[in-house]
This record gives structure tokens, sequence and C-alpha cells, in this order.
């Protein structure tokens, strides 16, 4: 025994390094075991097990060994015809055997005596089954039912939510959601840097033939992550040439405007969705090659309704208007005003100037406020209309399956996915004609080929190679190249000027808008190349009353990850942010009209609005609290110049993982 395990850990050495591959059994088959034995309880050695698909004519074979046991394992999902012969006894035959994903079955043969030629039919019961094989909880869902599941986006991903003991979010039984694991083929295309329901392959539900989710004890093979293992495998084809058309539409003309749209009278968003596509397969060789084919389409061109927060007609003229505690809105000419300080000697601008004319011809651009729900109605108010942010999207599937002889099979697969999503974060909003400016085009590849069979009869194995390739690119306007289109005038760099973020706190907190968007989340650009190449490598071993599985996985995970920004606060441009609520400006109390307080509550400022008034102040001036700018350098810390992206080439990051697990059956009960 000691040497046939030095023999199979030789095999397994051999295949990982040098190249071949084996495919964990649990991610992309089943697994059918069992007791042959006559009417008295005693094993019948050496009877052979007949396992022949419905759809493919495809037969399996296993024989018994000594104990009676039998194993067969690496089982494509299916409906199969079980079938048990031994000289002396009647032929035992099992019809409507129904294998699903990463699932292991327990069918025992008691045979009588008889005929070969006699036979002992039984129907497979489609009732709930006691699983005493596997300990692993979850669900399978098959593609008879997955189009028809409530699925937004078209992807299986979300089908995780509807598990027992997952989330909406999609945490499962209390692991975070970046820990579950998908596999698609065999082969890992989780997300590594997002994680939860997200993958680096598209995972479309016309093109998936069985989803399995293992909730609770995951097998050994498939056991990486502490939350969901999510094993998935793609449609085959079978002997019967079968196909299908699809198209689902959306339309707004079925769809009543919004609240808030008829209130500003912005006309309702375009609304056409439209998804498309056809799946076709069938045999190339019947009984022995068998093809399958798919392709999606999405066309959607996007609309949705946005606003911007932009200055009142009397910010525009240099007018800073505020409310007392009496109520009373007071205007400030900051130009010419004297209320900003008790003595009346000078002006709230003791340049004289007002408002800067920087400041002035970016205003000029911004359309008028359309929106008195945003802003505060005195200096600000908002601008609501619709942008168009189309999305485009092609996925092609294809794979073939040919069956080399009853022992060894071929499988290999091809996905490219392409989509083209003008996000509505960044936008151009000059004039009033909105328009969305940032893209994201992404590109996904996913290639494998197997090869699994009987390497011996008690030794079986599969061998697997695949990689995944998930590109995506944030392609913006540039903040110089904005300030240049604004004719915005000074001092800049070889680029182009510098470009004016007033109020530069970012989101929610930033009291004013631009013509184009330079805050440092919607103006950066970024760019992502993940890689994950795998090599997998699962047998199955019978010896005995024992099963052992085991096997060795080798990811090798380059990415390429560059970007402009260093997340918050800077750009490879530079920026000028105009404020006074940063750190490094402080506007002086005499540049701002006396507290209301103490006996005063008319022509005063109250204390509540001293902050709001120092950012107007700032912004409306053009006093700079600094200007940004990301340095960057390259791997010998040589500076680079200004726009240069920053890069982390990653190449050395390599995850193996081996497993062994031993099934031991005490008696065939």
């Amino acid at each position: 025994m000691a040497r046939r395990i030095r023999r199979a850990a030789a095999f397994l050495s051999f295949c990982v390094v040098g190249g071949i591959l084996l495919h964990a059994q649990t991610t992309t088959t089943g697994m059918v075991s069992g007791t042959v034995s006559d009417s008295s309880g005693a094993a019948i050695p050496s009877a052979l097990i007949e396992m022949t698909a419905a759809q493919t004519g495809t037969v399996l074979k296993q024989v018994a060994n000594a104990a009676g046991q039998y194993v067969v394992a690496s089982v494509p999902p299916g409906e199969y015809q079980l079938k048990v012969t031994a000289p002396g006894f009647r032929t035992f035959v099992v019809g409507g055997l129904k294998i699903e994903v990463t699932k292991s079955y327990l069918q025992n043969a008691a045979l009588e005596v008889g005929l070969v030629t006699e036979s002992i039919s039984v129907t497979a019961e489609t009732t709930a089954e006691l699983q005493t094989v596997d300990a692993t909880v979850g669900n399978v869902i098959n593609m008879r039912h997955l189009p028809n599941l409530p699925t937004f986006t078209r992807r299986v991903n979300e089908l995780l939510t509807l598990q027992p003991g997952a989330t909406p979010n999609g945490e499962v039984t209390g692991a975070r959601a970046d820990q579950s694991t998908f596999s698609l083929d065999g082969i890992d295309v989780t997300n590594q840097s997002v994680g939860g329901l997200d993958t680096w392959m598209y995972l479309s539900v016309e093109g998936v033939e069985e989803f399995r989710v293992g909730v609770a004890n995951p097998n050994a093979s498939f056991g990486r992550g502490a939350g969901g293992q999510v094993a998935l495998i793609s449609r085959r084809g079978a002997n019967d040439i079968h196909g299908a058309g699809f198209w689902y539409h959306q339309n707004d003309n079925l769809n009543a405007n919004n609240w808030t749209n008829n209130r500003t009278r912005v006309k309702k968003p375009e609304l056409k969705d439209n998804r498309y596509g056809f799946q076709a397969g069938g045999p190339a060789i019947k009984n022995k090659t068998f093809w399958f084919a798919n392709y999606e389409g999405r066309r959607f061109p996007r609309s949705g309704t946005v606003t911007r927060i932009v200055p009142t007609d009397s910010l525009r003229r240099g007018i800073l208007r505020f409310k007392d505690a009496a109520n009373n809105i007071n205007e400030y000419p900051l130009a010419t005003s004297r209320a900003c300080n008790t003595s009346g000697s000078d002006a709230c601008d003791p340049r004289g100037l007002g408002l800067s004319p920087s400041i002035a011809a970016l205003w000029q651009q911004m359309p008028a406020g359309n929106d008195a729900s945003s802003g505060d109605q005195l200096n600000t108010i908002g601008f609501t209309g619709t942008v168009a942010y189309p999305i485009r999207h092609d996925f092609y599937q294809a794979r073939i399956d040919h069956h080399i002889n009853e022992k060894w099979r071929i499988e290999g697969s091809i996905r490219y996915f392409r989509q083209l999503d003008n996000n509505n974060g960044s936008l151009d909003i000059r004039g009033g004609n909105i328009a969305s400016i940032r893209a994201f085009p992404t590109r996904q590849n996913l290639e494998t080929v197997a090869v699994s069979g009987l390497i011996r009869p008690n030794l079986t194995g599969e061998f697997r190679v695949g990689r995944v390739r998930n590109r995506a690119a944030t392609d913006v306007l540039r903040p110089n190249a904005s300030a240049a289109l604004l004719g915005i005038t000074g001092a800049g760099t070889p680029d182009g000027p510098i470009a004016l973020d007033i109020g530069a706190r970012g989101g929610a907190q930033s009291i004013l808008s631009e013509p184009f968007d330079v805050d440092t989340q919607l103006a950066r650009k970024q760019k992502n190349d993940n890689r994950i190449y795998q090599l997998n490598a699962d047998l199955n071993w019978l010896k005995g009353k024992h099963s052992v599985q085991f096997g060795g996985h080798m990811r090798w995970l380059p990415t390429l990850h560059q970007r402009d920004d260093k997340v918050l606060g800077a750009l490879g441009a530079l920026v000028a942010q105009i404020d006074s609520d940063l750190g490094t400006l402080v506007v002086p109390s005499s540049a701002a009209p006396p507290l209301c307080g103490a006996g005063r509550s008319t022509g005063c400022l109250q204390s509540g609005d001293l902050q709001q008034w120092n950012r107007l102040y700032a912004g409306m001036t053009g006093l700079i609290d600094n200007v940004s700018v990301l340095a960057v350098r390259d791997g010998s810390f040589k500076p680079l110049p200004f726009g240069e992206l920053l890069e982390s080439d990653t190449k050395g990051i390599k995850a193996p993982e081996f497993y062994v697990q031993d099934v031991w059956r005490l008696k065939p009960s």
C-alpha cells in the first residue's frame, strides 16, 4: 500500500510540475459510489458497472473491487442509466439517475441469481435524497430553471443571494462578501480585487448548465474561501441538435415620468433596453464529439437624471446673499460693500475686485439653475437634467467535448466579453447640454482545456489548465484639457493651464460644481489588467473500503494596475483647490459681516452661516488654498513628469493549494 501511495504522489507531482492539469472533480462533475452484493449481503467482486448518458450516449465503465465497492468519479452532470452485471446474476439496471454538479451519490446494487440476459429495473427516485456521501450544504440550479429566475443583470452571480444562509449583499453564513469563491468549468473566476458577487468573467444565465452553491461544510477540493463555494459548468452539446433565441426588451413608453422630473420640467429619460442572443448545440460525431455555441448582446441607450450645484444669478454678479437673525436677506457686493467690518473703512474685498475674472469666465459656461430643491437658493441652486450614458456589450462562448474512448475524454472552451459603459459620474454641463465624458471599456477572456479518465481501474483523474484575463480602464477628460476648453488663462504647465476646483471637498460636501468635473474621484484615470493562470490536479483512488481524493491547485496571479490619483486629494494634473475649509487658507474675520448676537439681529451674519460665507468668499474671489498634483517616481526613484501614471506591476504572486480527503465506508449501510 505504501508503494502505491508513493506512486500516486509521484504521479501528482509530475502533473503539477510538468504542466499536465487535473481538474477538481467536485467543481465540474459528480460522483457515484456504492456496493455490489448478492441477496445475502455478500460482496460481489469484479462486477462491471456501466453508466450511459441519456443525451450523448457516452458510456463510463468501472469494476467493483474485492470488497464489492465501486466509485465512478468525474461524471459530467446529466441523466444516466446505471447497469451492473456479473456472471451468474441478473443484470441490475437503474434508469433516470440524475447527476448534478459537485454532488456525490450512493447507489448500491443487490443482484439476484439468474441469467445475465435477465434484468431487474429500478427507477431512480426524484424525492429528497438523504445525503450520506457528502456533507456539503447547498443547492443546485440547472439550465431548465436558470433563465426563468429573477436576475436583473442576467448573470448567475445574483443567484448566490437566494441560497439559504446568504444575505442580499452576498455574505454567506456569517462570512464577509469578499470571501466567496466562484469556479467556472473548474477555473477560478473570483474577482480577486473586489470580491463579493463580482467575477472576472461574465456569467450569462443562458450559457450555464448547472449552478451549485455550497454554503457550509465544503468539500476538501473546493474550500479555499470561508464564504460560499460557487461551482458552475458551461452548457454542452448532445446527440440531438438543440437551440434557442431570446430577446428581452424594456421601453420607457410604458413608464411614467418620475415626480422630480415633472416638478423641474425635465423630460422623461429615454429607456430602450435590449438583451438578445442565441444558443445552439449538437453532435459533430454522434456519441463521440459534441459542440455548443452561445452569443449574447446588449444595447442599452441608457439615460438618467443628474443634479449639479450652480451659482445663482446674484452670485455670478459678485454678490453674496445671506439671511440675518430677523430673517432678512442681506446682499453683499464684495467689491463695494462695507458691511464686513464695524469701521466701514474698507470693502468686503479689500482689493476692490470682488468676483475674480477667471471665476467669472468659469461660471459663464455653466447653465442657469432649475431645481430649487438643491442649493441654498440664495447663492447656489440645483441644475437637474437628463444625461445619456449608454451600455453596449457582446459575449461569445464556445465549447467542444470529445470522448476519446470509454476511458478518456477531453474538453475545451473559450469565452470573450466586451462592454463599453459610459458612466454618468464625470460630466460636461456647459450651456446646459449634459454629456457623459467617462467610459469604462471592459474586456474579459477565459480559455480552458481538460482531460479526464481512468488511469487504472481504481484510480481516476482530471487534468485541467485555464487562463482568465480581465482588463478595464477609466479614460476621462483630463483637468488640464478641461481648463483649456473653458478658456482659463494664467499660470499652467506644458500640458495646459491649471484646472480650478471650487469648494474642493468633493461629493455632497462641494458647495459648487464645475462645467467639467475635476474632483479626484470623478476625473481620475485608471487601468487594470488582471490575470489568473491555473493548473489543477485532482484524483480519486479507491482502496478497499476507502475512497481517497487528493490533488493540488496552482494559481499564478500577475496583475498590472495603473492610476493617476491617490484616491483623495490629488491627480496627475495640476488642480487649484479654491476653498477656505481645507486647512491652509484662512479668511480673516474682517472679511465677513459681524455675527448676530448680543442684541444684534439685523444686518449681521448668523454663526451657522460663517463657514458657508468663507467658502463662497474664497470661491468668488479665487483665493487658492492649495494646488495639488500626484508626483510619481519610477522603480529607480527617478521623478517622472506630471501626468505619468502610478504603476504597480506584480508578477510573483503564486497560490499553491494541496488537499487529501478520505471517505471510509465501514459498512454498505
